[in-house]
């Protein structure tokens, strides 16, 4: 089988605030595979490394070891250009806190990633993406002056448009009421369909419980798997995970 995403032993340290401490391991020799029109979902205990290991396998933060391919190219040998080249062209990132600029309007923020890639832009397709959403505000709007479900809305676009083969997607509705929760995962379910893979880190079960695979975090190490799981199951998963770290 042909992986889309292949992480192979990847293990991540920083360096600890008192230097007579050792490194402190934040992701211990975890092994991840993804296919092209998968969706996988990723739990965990605050504190697991989700995050973490969303930025590494994505290229957005470089493991202490192991080795990283997205569609083929191997991050780990890739030089910034062509990193950057592969976040333009493959992959797509929507980040927990946004990550959007204050100076631009929702629209060109949502178009920016467009705009550097020199791709045509659709005015009428980011207004029905945006309506698919059940975005309330104006698109002439700066992001101070959107509430944070919104702003995570304009988020998502922005990732969406890019039309990326892998999608990595953290806690991309954390910020939403259950409306447009359910519009945006939708959304995400349906791209799956056309060959994109989607990564997400969650902690709705009810959602993770959709989606085709769900991995459980614990401590840095990958402990469980699950295909097709019940939302029974992964709170007992969850559970167990928690009890385990405390």
């Amino acid at each position: 089988m042909e992986f889309i995403v292949d992480a192979q032993n990847i293990r991540k340290s920083v360096k600890s605030k008192n230097k007579n401490q050792p490194d402190i391991k934040i992701l211990r020799d975890v092994n991840f595979q993804a296919t092209a029109g998968e969706f996988v979902s990723i739990l965990g205990p605050s504190g697991s490394g989700k995050t973490t290991l969303l930025r590494c396998i994505s290229g957005l933060t470089r493991p202490t070891s192991g080795q990283v391919t997205i569609a083929g190219k191997s991050l780990g040998t890739s030089s910034e250009r062509q990193l950057a080249r592969l976040r333009r062209t493959t992959i797509s990132y929507i980040f927990q806190s946004y990550n959007l600029l204050p100076a631009l309007p929702a629209y060109d923020n949502i178009v920016l990633p467009l705009r550097l890639s020199h791709q045509k832009i659709n005015r009428h397709d980011v207004k029905k993406l945006m309506d698919d959403f059940n975005f309330q505000a104006a698109l002439s709007q700066y992001p101070a002056e959107l509430s944070g479900g919104e702003q995570q809305k304009v988020a998502i676009a922005r990732a969406l448009m890019m039309h990326a083969q892998v999608i990595f997607a953290d806690e991309p509705t954390g910020a939403l009421d259950s409306l447009s929760r359910q519009l945006i995962f939708s959304k995400l379910r349906e791209l799956t369909k056309f060959g994109v893979c989607v990564v997400m880190v969650t902690h709705d079960i009810e959602q993770a419980s959709q989606t085709d695979r769900s991995l459980i975090l614990r401590d840095g190490r990958l402990v469980q798997e699950f295909t097709h799981p019940s939302e029974q199951t992964l709170l007992e998963a969850m559970h167990l995970a928690e009890k385990v770290s405390s």
